[in-house]
């Protein structure tokens, strides 16, 4: 039999572990339980390929997204190691060929969603395979008080029962104590073995810069030659923002949600290929991207929770090189964190507005709507009800924890209608030449399938031959839809919502308590990132270990924190000796920086918005 070390070298070219990985190993495949907490960048991946590897018959791994279930599949079959995806998208057909293949193949590793997992004929078909390993991937996700509950995680414990020999082994990048425990009540695991090590990852300088000019600041930061990524909120902001550096002359892509797949893949690979090499995105990028050089993580929005931050900022330096994760702070930030960050949180009435108007928009009556399953065009539906886009998505995210719907975004390139009155009734509309009647007789002769299904359209084509305009067209398509002559899916983001329970106004009074402890924890969560970025005291690895309960964690020597400390002047003497440096000739941040113990940047960018020095267009520092 070979040996952990053998099937590593053989299959990824390593000649050793990290710590704990091989200890890991050993155990699961010795049948134990386990719970690993490794920091992302640690290898969690390569555990439970090797130990699947290592042993006789099938490994099982439940994983929350698709594109990572994807990127793992496609990275143990380019490695000839024989792997499947059970995704949500998949026909009954599909899926008994794949569990065939599975059962009477050579199928090592199976990947599926907890949806997935939930089905009858599943877990049938699971039961009377040779499964040898479980792993739980991202495994915060079965606890409430995780940054990312999923409800779907707490049936996961079915696998125990349908497969109670098999050893489980959960996989996080951060957890504290109360989630660990929630991981070992809801999976039913056997007294496991808990392996944890730090979040404080050495070779990453933790910085808080505070700037009026966050984009400015930004760039002077990075390298043209280093491989970064940036961190903001909001879609536009990706490209807007990309646009913007690229000027500089840096070279930069964007990614997002709302990006189309061949459009997704092509920013990934170039940046991947380091065509390019800033990388502007949404919170979403990065998990289950092995790039290793990335020396440089920006945030110039706050994330959501420090769980958050530590697996962003992680996706710095995991070639153990030398890497920085900065979050730029203005003074609107400051000022403005309740109004800005806070209220994006959404109160217990607001959330009852939430779910009352999704049950107004369907026209569904009391009682009425369980296991009801229906698109919702998200813009129109906030535009109706003068909803706030983000909170109502925070919202969303609340209702499916206290398992009321069940939503899954998406986004609809191309528009779609249906029509849902009779022909005769169509003909009557069209020959008394009532509103829309043209583009309803554009339908009828064009598309012989649209009273039965839902038809692809193409508004410029519409417009062509009915000699409408674009505006045209779309107004006189949702009069159609409003009338409810047709169904009318414009392009945009779509929630899938699949209602859990009936409308009952009553509903609330049960779940009242618990959303609101929901609430609370969000705040919570939220605080908690506002004192890591307020603190001026405490290295700043040292906060985040204590947040998730290491102790006697040394400081690293090397945030801004640390570096202050180790310099003896003081911030007038600082000022004092660049204003020097700069008299004799202009330098850049470098250059400038080796005068120095400390990170000076703060104090450049204080002395550039006091307009006392320059930078001038070959990003050189000059006395103004």
């Amino acid at each position: 039999m070979a040996t952990p070390l053998q099937i590593l070298q053989q299959y990824w070219g390593y000649d050793s572990f990290r710590q704990p990985q091989e200890k890991i190993i050993n155990d699961v495949v010795a049948g134990k339980d386990v719970i690993g907490i490794l920091p992302t960048g640690s290898g969690k991946s390569v555990i439970y390929q090797v130990a699947g590897l290592l042993l006789d018959g099938i490994t099982i791994v439940i994983s929350p997204l698709i594109a990572l279930i994807e990127d793992q599949v496609a990275g143990l079959n380019r490695r000839d190691i024989k792997s499947i995806a059970l995704t949500g998208h998949l026909g009954f057909n599909e899926l008994e060929r794949l569990l065939d293949n599975v059962q009477y193949g050579k199928t090592k590793f199976v990947f599926l969603s907890p949806e997935r997992l939930q089905n009858d004929y599943v877990q049938r078909r699971l039961a009377k395979m040779p499964v040898n390993l479980i792993t739980v991937d991202e495994a915060h996700c079965i606890s409430e008080w995780g940054h990312d509950f999923r409800p779907s995680y707490t049936k996961i414990h079915l696998l125990r029962e349908i497969l109670p020999e098999t050893p489980i082994l959960a996989l996080t990048a951060t957890a504290k104590k109360n989630v660990v425990k929630d991981i070992e009540t809801y999976l039913e695991l056997r007294h496991p073995n808990i392996y944890r090590t730090s979040v404080v990852r050495h070779n990453i300088a933790y910085k808080v810069i505070h700037t009026d000019q966050k984009i400015n600041a930004l760039t002077q930061h990075l390298n043209k030659k280093q491989t970064a990524i940036v961190y903001v909120k909001t879609r536009r902001k990706t490209y807007q923002y990309a646009q913007y550096v690229a000027q500089q002359g840096f070279k930069t892509a964007y990614f997002h949600g709302g990006m189309t797949y061949d459009e997704k893949q092509a920013s990934l690979d170039d940046w991947l290929q380091n065509k390019t090499h800033i990388m502007f995105a949404t919170t979403a990028f990065g998990m289950g991207i092995d790039k290793p050089d990335v020396r440089q993580v920006m945030h110039l929005d706050l994330s959501a929770s420090l769980e958050n931050y530590v697996q962003e900022s992680g996706r710095a330096g995991r070639d153990g090189k030398s890497s920085e994760a900065i979050i730029f702070i203005d003074d609107n930030d400051l000022i403005y964190f309740d109004q800005t960050y806070m209220n994006l949180i959404p109160d217990i009435d607001f959330i009852q507005k939430v779910y009352k108007s999704l049950f107004n928009h369907f026209y569904i009556a009391e009682n009425e709507g369980k296991n009801l399953e229906v698109d919702l065009n998200f813009a129109d539906f906030c535009k109706r009800f003068n909803l706030d886009m983000l909170k109502t998505v925070n919202t969303l995210q609340i209702l499916e924890a206290e398992e009321i719907i069940k939503a899954t975004q998406n986004r609809r390139y191309i528009p779609t209608a249906k029509i849902l009155v009779s022909q005769p009734e169509i003909r009557s509309y069209i020959k008394n030449k009532r509103a829309g009647y043209l583009v309803l007789d554009f339908f009828v002769r064009s598309f012989s399938d649209i009273f039965y299904l839902d038809t692809k359209i193409n508004i410029k084509k519409i417009a062509a031959k009915t000699g409408l305009t674009d505006k045209e067209v779309e107004a006189y398509l949702k009069e159609l839809a409003k009338r409810e002559i047709i169904d009318y899916q414009p392009v945009g983001e779509v929630f899938k919502i699949l209602f859990l329970e009936p409308y009952n106004q009553k509903l609330f009074l049960y779940h009242r308590k618990k959303i609101e402890k929901r609430i609370e924890w969000k705040k919570t969560q939220l605080k908690k990132v506002w004192a890591y970025i307020s603190n001026k005291k405490q290295c700043r690895s040292v906060f985040l270990a204590e947040y998730f309960d290491e102790e006697n964690v040394e400081a690293c020597g090397v945030c801004d924190i640390c570096l202050s400390k180790k310099s003896n002047l003081t911030e007038k003497e600082i000022f004092q000796k660049i204003n020097r440096l700069l008299q004799e000739q202009c330098l850049n941040k470098h250059e400038l920086q080796q005068q120095f113990k400390i990170d000076i940047m703060p104090y450049l960018d204080k002395l550039i918005e006091n307009n006392k020095i320059k930078l001038s267009s070959v990003f050189k520092y000059c006395i103004k």
